[in-house]
């Protein structure tokens, strides 16, 4: 916890590069449901930082790797539950990928007001530039938003 009261994760992620997330009140309560059915500290205190949070997944020694293979059978799964009423959906979670959910986090966080320069650090990005695309799509699918209603309006119009 930081001066703020907020809670920040430290890890040591792509490239073996220390960084720290945001561990908003959700999340730490799933962290700590997660730590306490591994029979691991909930406290941080008592936390050992050898002790990887995927290491149980990893029974090929990368646990990275063993995760993107869950997430995706996770996916494939979902897939198949809404595939007869929602096709397209299904194909799209069929395409998902870990990285997928740093896509869709990084999206929803620029749509929900964060600001980008947090996402930017959350993300762990060297460069506002690389976070800033997502800030540009979100920019470009509000625009696609207002021409539809413009067309919408215009056809309605033109039919009275």
């Amino acid at each position: 916890m930081d001066g703020h009261g907020d809670h920040w994760l430290h890890l040591v992620g792509k490239g073996s590069k220390p960084g720290k997330v945001a561990l908003p009140p959700h999340a730490r309560t799933a962290l700590d449901q997660y730590l306490a059915q591994r029979r691991l500290p909930v406290t941080p205190q008592r936390w050992n930082p050898k002790t990887s949070l995927v290491a149980s997944l990893g029974e090929d020694g990368d646990a990275g790797s063993r995760l993107g293979r869950v997430m995706r059978r996770f996916f494939a799964q979902a897939a198949d539950v809404i595939q007869a009423d929602h096709p397209v959906a299904a194909e799209k979670l069929r395409r998902a990928s870990p990285h997928w959910m740093r896509h869709s986090h990084a999206s929803h966080a620029l749509a929900s007001g964060a600001k980008l320069t947090s996402v930017r650090d959350n993300l762990r990005h060297a460069s506002i530039a690389t976070t800033s695309m997502y800030y540009r799509q979100k920019v470009f699918m509000h625009s696609l938003g207002y021409r539809s209603l413009i067309a919408k309006d215009s056809g309605h119009r033109n039919s009275t």
